[in-house]
């Protein structure tokens, strides 16, 4: 905008702000007592003839609608005003960093791009004024906080009701204390009870529609005094398609992962998969702790680690190309996540020998409900976190260490009831929820399973900048 132009603009803005101060003074006097208050006409119409009582009524009812539109046109005045100085200031730095350029262009380039991302920084953001419905002007970011308290959930109307969805999902893991996380969430007066802890929405019945999914929590006839809404289904976090969906349906929902050494959560995922596979009378289990271990590991190994290496390999085989270095006869390898490994003696891991079958993008993510597989998947909580976070910033998921529900259940429940704003209550005496009875481990497949897990654990430790102090 040319300084011509903004002089202009100016110009045009204090005629009309001239014009509605003119109304104004007009609505005044007409409205102003001329007799004395027990006469009931106060004004002279040009005719001479007194208005009647009922049309002063009217002015006057009119008067105050009038004067609330004159002060959102002032306002709107304001806002013009403030951005046509902006505009002017941000125009005359762009001319002084010109005239430096012509002063000494090659010396300033770089300058003259970090004055420009300065004065985008330095702007001030000019929010348009905002109005209640009583016409009175309201602060804009005070009116964000009133309708994200007034309509905390996501709801939608289906057949003249609304239906609304969680706020929080525990994502997992499994046989880390997830049912125990439910169970005292839903004592809590704040949050509304749903019609059972897993609803594998997210997962396996996404199909189904978002109506089916609402359907299993406590719904409203009004958007006051709404509750909280949460769910808690632990194979969320190992499940490739889980993530994309709940980011696409509920991107600003709070996440809850419990995290337990995973030596110990192997083995507790073990034995209980055996009590439900008896529970459910589906065939038992025929394979031992350590096969499953090992098979698991063998399978990973070939299946992923090995698909690893193939990209990484690959990567660098562009990289030579790219400098002229490359010799096709050097470079053999085959990708094992597409080739068949009928060579494999896997056992219940058997479909494997088709990676993707098992591990269907090519890395520990996997969409299998069976609650025997993935002793070992489910346990490197690096690469699934690590998936995680292509969707949802880390301060959005409350990370909870399954071993202080044991030594401080009071401190656990209360960090999270500041992670959701919730108030703090009294929930009683605490009892261990879902628990498994085991033998302890054979020190053998201990160790293997400690080494196994270090270098995951590691990066864990280094990504989140805390140290779970799990078996080492």
């Amino acid at each position: 905008m040319s300084t011509t132009s903004m002089i202009l603009t100016k110009k045009n803005i204090i005629v009309l702000s001239v014009i509605i101060i003119t109304i104004i003074a007009y609505q005044f006097y007409i409205t102003s007592p001329q007799f004395p208050s027990n006469t009931i006409t106060n004004t002279i119409n040009t005719s001479g003839k007194g208005l009647d009582y009922t049309e002063l009524l009217n002015l006057q009812k009119d008067l105050k609608a009038q004067q609330t539109e004159i002060r959102k046109q002032l306002e709107l005045l304001k806002y013009s005003i403030d951005d046509i100085n902006q505009n002017q200031n941000n125009n005359n730095n762009n001319n002084n960093n010109n005239n430096n350029n012509e002063y000494n262009n090659n010396k300033l380039n770089d300058e003259q791009d970090d004055n420009n991302n300065n004065n985008r920084n330095n702007r001030n953001i000019i929010n348009k004024p905002s109005y209640n419905n009583n016409g009175e002007l309201i602060n804009y970011q005070e009116r964000i906080k009133k309708t994200s308290k007034e309509q905390p959930n996501t709801c939608i109307p289906v057949e003249g009701k609304l239906l609304c969805l969680p706020n929080f999902i525990v994502i997992g893991t499994m046989k880390s204390g997830t049912t125990f996380l439910d169970y005292y969430l839903q004592k809590h007066p704040q949050i509304a009870h749903h019609s059972k802890k897993e609803i594998w929405y997210f997962n396996s019945y996404y199909a189904n529609g978002i109506e089916w999914y609402a359907k299993h929590f406590e719904q409203y006839t009004s958007l006051e005094n709404q509750k909280l809404i949460g769910e808690a289904t632990p194979f969320y976090i190992n499940n490739p398609n889980t993530a994309p969906r709940l980011f696409t349906t509920l991107k600003n929902a709070k996440l809850i992962l419990l995290l337990r050494d995973p030596v110990e959560r192997s083995l507790s995922q073990y034995h209980f998969s055996i009590q439900w596979l008896k529970r459910n009378k589906s065939p038992p289990l025929e394979y031992s702790f350590e096969h499953l271990i090992y098979e698991e590991a063998d399978v990973i190994e070939t299946c992923i680690r090995g698909h690893e290496r193939y990209r990484e390999a690959y990567r660098q085989r562009k990289e030579a190309e790219k400098n002229g270095e490359f010799d096709s006869t050097e470079f053999s390898m085959v990708d094992p996540f597409y080739t068949l490994h009928s060579e494999k003696n896997w056992t219940f891991y058997k479909d494997c020998v088709r990676c993707d079958k098992c591990f269907q993008i090519g890395s520990v993510l996997h969409t299998s409900g069976h609650p025997t597989f993935g002793m070992l998947a489910k346990s490197l909580y690096f690469e699934q976190l690590d998936y995680w976070l292509n969707f949802f910033p880390l301060e959005q998921i409350h990370i909870i260490r399954y071993e202080d529900i044991a030594s401080q259940p009071e401190s656990v429940l209360s960090e999270l009831e500041d992670f959701l704003d919730i108030n703090h209550i009294d929930y009683g005496e605490f009892k261990p929820r879902n628990v498994v009875q085991h033998d302890p481990m054979d020190e053998e497949i201990r160790s293997y399973l400690i080494n196994y897990f270090k270098q995951s654990n590691e990066k864990l430790y280094n990504l989140l900048n805390r140290d779970f102090k799990w078996q080492n």
